[in-house]
């Protein structure tokens, strides 16, 4: 893989405009005859700036980006050109227009160059015209928004089942949340379907395992219990938070905490339009249909046998990680299916060790387990001492509990902090709970819950990559920096 030449990087006017005005005078006044009034127009102080540098630092191109949205004055050096820097600098002004929140970004590109603007994104609006006497089309992209933990909405189509869900879930104690859990059964059971009231709660509340759905406000949606023997009941999902999955979600994290408890199945009674959506889910139907309140209903289970699930998570486009296969980075697209600690622990590495650019990790604890050993510690290192253009970034929620218990990660980065950092995710964007790691916008590794091993991870999946990428630089550039992680221990 060929590691580029150069470097982009967001500049500041009051202190670099010599370095920008420069490179636009040799391209834009001596190369094509812009007369000097029209290059300088004044809007300078108020734009954002990018300065491309090769290898020696030496300024090699530029562009900059208006509060209105307009990408504009993009000049890369002739003898630097063809190497992919023009786009590198494209990028980099439209995805700071998409954190910045505008709805879509607008240029004038010369003619000769349409073709080139039409690759990365922009369109044609309106006939050619002539700019400082040369001939321009203006040209435009729409801009989706971020997809951080604030807007997770983007509309990506991900060969993935790992896309950021607009809720969350939790499991809760019956004491703490029964007010919550108790008005969506009553809205749900009650006035919805007119049930009877006592199913808003009975006597086996207090010793059942309990799990809420919140969405992205925070407000309890969805409900669901079991008992200590496996009976799922009083699955409630308020009726303007249904297909978008909360109830599958709930239903998996009941099946998972059923295996962690070692039962060979779980049960339930369901409503008789319910079926459809449990068989879906892998239950079977056990005897004939009954009554109960009035209303239909027909027991299920599902069968937790593990040489079953082996088998399942294989027809799940997915291989285990005991087989043989060497997964190699940015060529293999299988699904790689991971279901415990050692699954994870060897992927990272796999994977990681393959880098060539950059490993992103968005992890709130930073597990001891999985991130704090001297062979990953070797990779990161080696990685960040590769080159002045490798990067190893970490988002982590709490700094305090990483430089208490000590981590070699932590300790890297003390090292080499211009090659490895470490921020503290802001508290307003912590809504999620999921970690995930990016390997050279290539490999993702992603599991829901950050304290459960149950994820995904695959070798290259471009579009995913760029949609967790986009919501790690989101959480990056509005991240906090905490001196105890830059500071050594005395």
């Amino acid at each position: 893989m060929e590691i580029r030449q150069f470097n982009i990087l967001e500049a500041n006017w009051a202190t670099d405009g010599g370095k920008l005005s420069n490179i636009r005078r040799i391209v834009f006044i001596a190369e094509q005859k812009v007369p000097q009034e029209e290059e300088w127009d004044g809007k300078d102080d108020d734009s954002w700036h990018w300065l491309a540098t090769d290898s020696s630092d030496i300024p090699i191109g530029t562009c900059r980006l208006l509060p209105d949205g307009q990408v504009g004055r993009m000049a890369v050096l002739s003898s630097h050109r063809g190497h992919g820097i023009g786009a590198a600098l494209l990028e980099a002004a439209v995805e700071k227009a998409r954190h910045l929140g505008m709805p879509e970004v607008y240029l004038h590109a010369q003619t000769h160059a349409l073709g080139f603007y039409e690759k990365l994104g922009f369109t044609p609006d309106g006939e050619e015209f002539m700019e400082a006497g040369i001939p321009h089309y203006h040209m435009i992209q729409k801009l989706s928004p971020p997809a951080d933990n604030i807007q997770r909405k983007a509309n990506v189509d991900s060969d993935l089942a790992m896309a950021v869900k607009p809720f969350d879930t939790l499991e809760v104690g019956w004491a703490e949340a029964e007010s919550s859990i108790r008005r969506i059964r009553r809205q749900v059971f009650v006035t919805e379907l007119g049930l009877p009231e006592v199913l808003e709660t009975d006597e086996a509340d207090p010793d059942c395992i309990h799990w809420l759905a919140e969405n992205q406000d925070g407000h309890p949606v969805a409900a669901i219990r079991m008992t200590a023997d496996g009976e799922i009941s009083r699955v409630a999902v308020l009726t303007d938070d249904r297909q978008h999955g909360v109830g599958l979600s709930l239903l998996e994290l009941t099946v998972q905490r059923a295996k962690r408890l070692g039962l060979d199945q779980v049960h339930l009674a369901a409503i008789e339009t319910a079926v459809p959506f449990y068989t879906k889910a892998g239950f079977e139907t056990v005897g004939d249909p009954f009554e109960e309140a009035g209303v239909t209903h027909q027991s299920m289970r599902l069968e937790l046998d593990q040489e079953d699930d082996d088998l399942m998570e294989r027809d799940a486009h997915g291989e285990s990680l005991d087989s043989d296969v060497i997964y190699k980075l940015g060529v293999d697209k299988q699904l790689v299916l991971l279901r415990g600690e050692s699954d994870f622990r060897n992927v990272i590495l796999d994977m990681t060790r393959q880098a060539r650019k950059s490993i992103r990790i968005y992890s709130p604890l930073l597990s001891h387990d999985l991130f704090d050993n001297a062979e990953f510690m070797q990779i990161c290192s080696a990685l960040a001492r590769r080159n002045k253009y490798t990067r190893v970034e970490i988002l982590v929620f709490d700094a305090h509990r990483v430089v208490k218990n000590g981590h070699a990660l932590l300790n890297i980065s003390r090292k080499l902090p211009s090659s490895i950092g470490i921020r503290i995710v802001d508290p307003e964007m912590r809504q999620l709970n999921h970690e995930y790691v990016l390997v050279d916008n290539e490999g993702v590794i992603y599991r829901q819950e950050y304290d459960q091993f149950e994820g995904t991870a695959c070798f290259r999946n471009v579009t995913e990559c760029n949609r967790l990428g986009r919501q790690f630089t989101a959480s990056w550039e509005s991240g906090l920096l905490d001196p105890n992680l830059r500071q050594l221990r005395v």
